[in-house]
């Protein structure tokens, strides 16, 4: 009798923490410090997008877990579209801090959207530890749920992005759901056998640290975290636009080229554009990548733009 209830407790307790995927537990204003204002001073664009938008730091509950987010969002009453904004980097680095979420959420947001970003889970104050691609991708997916608490975010027109670890995100949400309209990636991981040969430090600090039992199941792991492996198991109604600099080290262009090749066979709506000579940032075009993102997210998102015809056609 005491097992039965046991039994029934956890699965009660289990489908309860699942309902209470994305409740925001807590949310407070966030303000950019003084002193990074005073240091944005000569960027008159960014500080006409600061101007338009409010920012929110955010508790929300994934798996059980509080994680740590943050919103961005126009200042101007009304009902948006929204973006799902995915970080890079692991753990702390390549954390949001203040100048990503000025230049990035805030520049998004000033296009009128509505946007919400995770930490990942153990990150920047949160609970659990994050996986580099394994269960931390609920804390992504939960941010659907999370939207749907804000009375200005129209959960019709989603769509996400990503750069760096933030597209391998991507590329595993876009895996398991058909929610979004569409998804860009700028520099995206999506080969992490190639990223482990030619950066061994990778494989050494970052998967064998944050993936668990990464050596025992190391080639399932890789492949799980690697699109190159099952693009054609990725939503084929969002649009994929994917950005890659070619002279990016940290993420090698042609991890891009081989999954934009295989979501070319599999017929996936994609547009490739290769920066010639650009780091992993893009930083020497950052102006078009943005107006890239925001024509690829105005079309399919904010308008409901009609997906391309991916069969071979014409005259």
């Amino acid at each position: 009798m005491k097992v039965r209830y046991l039994t029934l407790f956890l699965v009660f307790s289990f489908c309860f923490s699942h309902t209470q995927n994305g409740k925001i537990i807590s949310k407070e204003v966030y303000k950019l410090h003084d002193t990074i204002m005073s240091r944005l001073k000569g960027n008159e664009h960014i500080l006409e997008v600061l101007d338009k938008v409010k920012f929110s730091k955010i508790i929300y509950l994934s798996d059980g877990l509080r994680v740590t987010g943050y919103i961005s969002e126009p200042k101007k009453e009304g009902v948006y579209p929204c973006i799902i904004a995915n970080r890079g980097g692991n753990r702390e680095f390549g954390a949001w801090n203040p100048y990503g979420i000025a230049f990035f959420l805030g520049e998004m947001a000033s296009w009128n959207y509505v946007v919400v970003a995770s930490q990942y889970r153990g990150n920047d104050g949160g609970e659990g530890q994050e996986e580099f691609g394994g269960k931390d991708v609920n804390d992504v997916l939960n941010l659907i749920p999370l939207l749907k608490e804000l009375p200005n975010a129209d959960t019709s027109r989603i769509g996400i992005e990503g750069g760096s670890r933030g597209g391998m995100m991507t590329y595993l949400a876009l895996k398991r759901t058909c929610d979004f309209k569409a998804a860009a990636v700028v520099a995206g991981a999506a080969d992490s056998f190639t990223n482990i040969t030619s950066r061994p430090e990778m494989e050494k600090y970052v998967y064998s640290e944050l993936i668990p039992n990464y050596f025992e199941n190391k080639e399932k792991e890789l492949k799980t975290r690697s699109a190159i492996f099952w693009a054609d198991e990725m939503c084929k109604t969002t649009p994929l636009l994917i950005l890659h600099g070619s002279a990016d080290w940290r993420v090698l262009p042609t991890e891009s080229m081989t999954l934009v090749n295989k979501l070319y066979e599999a017929k996936h709506p994609t547009r490739f554009i290769l920066f010639e000579g650009a780091d992993h940032g893009i930083r020497e075009y950052r102006s078009e990548v943005f107006a890239q993102v925001k024509r690829h997210f105005d079309y399919y998102v904010r308008d409901l733009g009609k997906l391309p015809n991916m069969e071979p056609h014409g005259r």
